[in-house]
């Protein structure tokens, strides 16, 4: 007895040539709301830390630095390392006066 090839089955959900959103997380992302920086998901009651919002300002500083750069690659160690001299800084002047 022979058996019919079987014919892929055509779904409503998606189209034809329509590429679906990869939902993979990459290693250096992170999964842990803190690390990730993204206050959308945090509960209200939550407020970070002075260490957490200290690491949050030199987050940005340095993407600032980078987009400064002309976001050239290759310099993150360099653009971390002056942002965090620049915020640990701008604490240390603060907690004096």
């Amino acid at each position: 007895m022979a058996t019919k090839p079987s014919k892929p089955r055509k779904t409503t959900s998606t189209k034809q040539g329509a590429q679906q959103k990869s939902t993979v997380t990459s290693i250096g992302q992170g999964s842990n709301v803190a690390e990730t920086g993204n206050r959308a998901f945090q509960p209200a009651d939550h407020k970070p830390s002075g260490d957490q919002r200290i690491e949050e300002e030199i987050r940005i500083r340095a993407y600032e630095l980078f987009e400064q750069r002309g976001r050239l690659e290759g310099f993150h160690d360099e653009d971390w390392a002056r942002a965090e001299a620049e915020v640990l800084a701008k604490y240390r002047r603060d907690k004096t006066a």
